[in-house]
């Protein structure tokens, strides 16, 4: 998994101190004293830069996965969020903010995520970087049962299937299809599958790296 870290402050440094072992991260910091700081501490790629710039992150973001901003200013945050999932396709943008009113604002202007707090950005990153696409809407109480959220990939041997004659994960149900004109359906068994439906699912928690693997990721 790619990410970029716009921010090479006291925030950045812990995340990515529990996030480099298992990812590649390129950091971006316009300071130069903190950008060589980082540098000397991790083994991350530090680029000195403005990272609302986007002729500085045209480089860095080519085969991105997810753009992390987390200077100390929310307008720095939220315009490098744009400049990457508008211009750059970065898939999933998430923001810090720093002022809890601005909270609204970055949902508002196209961020996929924003966050106050440390623990808060870990947990949301964790889940993100496991299953890029797929969402977990609700763990069912006293169930090893979740409530998932995705859009079908293209790829997906389910699409132009319906749901009687496509066999799915071992325990995992279709609740509800919103397709790509915003209808939607309570599925039944003739319920046809089309690429990019927004598809609603009952599964077991064990499953859904393989209903990922499946219906989202190929």
């Amino acid at each position: 998994m790619k990410l970029v870290i716009v921010g090479a402050g006291k925030v950045a440094y812990y995340l990515i101190r529990e996030l480099t072992r298992e990812h590649e991260i390129i950091i971006v910091e316009q300071d130069e004293i903190a950008a060589a700081h980082i540098a000397n501490l991790l083994t991350a790629v530090v680029v000195c830069g403005d990272g609302t710039n986007a002729a500085v992150l045209t480089p860095l973001c080519k085969g991105a996965d997810m753009l992390i901003a987390l200077t100390g200013k929310d307008e720095n945050n939220l315009i490098a969020c744009q400049v990457a999932k508008r211009h750059l396709h970065v898939p999933m943008t998430i923001a810090r903010v720093n002022n809890p009113r601005n909270l609204e604002v970055m949902g508002r202007f196209g961020v996929d995520k924003s966050f106050c707090g440390t623990k808060v950005l870990a947990e949301m990153i964790e889940q993100e970087i496991d299953y890029l696409g797929l969402r977990i809407v609700h763990e069912i109480n006293n169930s090893d049962r979740v409530l998932i959220e995705f859009h079908l990939s293209a790829h997906s041997k389910a699409c132009e299937k319906n749901l009687l004659h496509y066999t799915f994960i071992t325990g995992s149900r279709v609740v509800v299809i919103t397709t790509k004109d915003g209808t939607v359906i309570t599925p039944d068994g003739t319920t046809v599958m089309h690429a990019g439906d927004l598809i609603m699912m009952v599964c077991p928690q064990k499953s859904i790296e393989a209903v990922w693997k499946e219906m989202v990721r190929v």
